[in-house]
């Protein structure tokens, strides 16, 4: 196994939101007011402690590669708290000299009128969750935001920020297949952006689709006219110059998400606030990776945050998790990953993985294993055929 480079990224969660969209499984809630010195103290005394959590397992890095603001909706959040956040940030890790510093915003007039202020804080990407140019979409997603906002604070960001992704859903039971290639190439002329991240709808335990599919009031697409609508629509980003990096990212030349290739590429990365989580790599042992999770209910975790008890839950991987892991994610990027990043090569010694090769549908090539592009719609079931046989 190669020794890993200690890159080290920082996530920062946001746990509140104007209302709770209906598809949404992440560890959001709904709020009205914060005590905005409180979470400023909590954030604070969060990433003091992860610095000394750092030196406990003597990772050594060279800055922060990436911030990234996720949530919930964290355009929501008061400026006084970002600026915080990252100037101790700052203080406690340094940054490198290309830091990304994403944050993600939903298409309200009342967030775009931040992004100025958001810039002058060292904010240098923004992720606007536009989800869909269709008003009927928007009404079945739950989206508070309409066609006009996605337009307005589309054209605000890119005249702000060099670099701007958007998020849209697509693979509704239902949707045409002309009418959703006619909505992507709309937006990607209408805009200019440098990364889009594209989403077909599933449907996640403990939302209300859930509840509402149980009950026989929504259907998913046919997975077959699901598998059309990805390729169709790979095809078109890739006539607009945007490359698939990742199963579901594409970018312009050189504006992939650094962030989220961190996660993808199984690097460091320290999860702050309620329900985040964290991986570091130990440098005492080429072996040793501690995964954490904090507290998900966000007064819980301040209640915690104040005795220096953030996590709910630490586990330590072994070596078939970390295995595990870096095939699982690594396949779901264009590059693959490298093979002296596995500590055991069983994985890819197995009669599963020849099969797959014998069928051409996983490559080793330089020392890399990938996934051939016409089987990444097939990603969780090959996963699944190489590591439940």
């Amino acid at each position: 196994m190669k020794k890993k480079k200690n890159l080290l990224s920082l996530y920062i969660h946001w746990p509140y939101c104007i209302s709770k969209c209906p598809y949404c499984d992440f560890n959001s809630h709904v709020n009205e007011t914060v005590d905005i010195d409180l979470w400023i103290k909590s954030y604070t005394n969060q990433i003091y402690q992860m610095k000394e959590d750092i030196k406990k397992y003597n990772l050594n890095y060279d800055g922060l590669t990436s911030i990234f603001f996720g949530g919930g909706t964290p355009s929501l959040m008061p400026l006084r708290i970002i600026e915080s956040i990252l100037n101790t940030s700052f203080k406690v890790f340094n940054f490198n000299d290309n830091i990304e510093i994403s944050l993600e915003a939903n298409p309200s007039s009342y967030e775009t009128k931040k992004f100025v202020d958001l810039k002058k804080l060292g904010v240098n990407r923004i992720s606007i969750g536009a989800q869909s140019l269709n008003s009927r979409n928007l009404k079945f997603l739950g989206r508070l935001h309409n066609v006009n906002d996605i337009t307005r604070s589309l054209n605000h960001a890119t005249k702000i920020f060099n670099n701007v992704s958007a998020d849209l859903m697509y693979a509704f039971y239902g949707q045409d297949l002309d009418l959703w290639i006619n909505e992507l190439e709309t937006f990607i002329k209408n805009f200019d952006l440098q990364h889009i991240s594209l989403y077909q709808l599933t449907i996640e335990k403990g939302t209300k689709f859930f509840t509402d599919y149980k009950r026989g009031v929504i259907q998913l697409m046919d997975n077959d006219l699901a598998a059309d609508f990805y390729t169709k629509t790979n095809l078109i980003l890739n006539n607009y110059n945007f490359n698939r990096y990742e199963v579901s990212n594409y970018s312009k030349l050189n504006f992939e998400c650094k962030h989220n290739l961190s996660y993808w590429n199984s690097d460091n990365w320290i999860g702050i606030g309620p329900g985040a989580y964290g991986r570091i790599w130990s440098s005492k042992s080429m072996f040793e990776r501690i995964e954490y999770q904090n507290y998900k209910n966000p007064k819980s975790w301040i209640n915690k945050n104040k005795i220096n008890c953030n996590f709910e839950k630490i586990k330590f991987l072994n070596t078939n998790d970390i295995d595990v892991d870096t095939l699982t994610m690594g396949l779901r990027t264009e590059k693959g990953f490298e093979i002296s990043k596995l500590i055991n090569t069983k994985l890819i010694e197995s009669a599963q993985f020849k099969t797959l090769q014998d069928k051409k549908i996983i490559f080793i090539k330089n020392g890399h294993v990938t996934l051939s592009k016409n089987y990444l719609i097939k990603l969780n079931g090959i996963i699944n055929f190489l590591i439940n046989n």
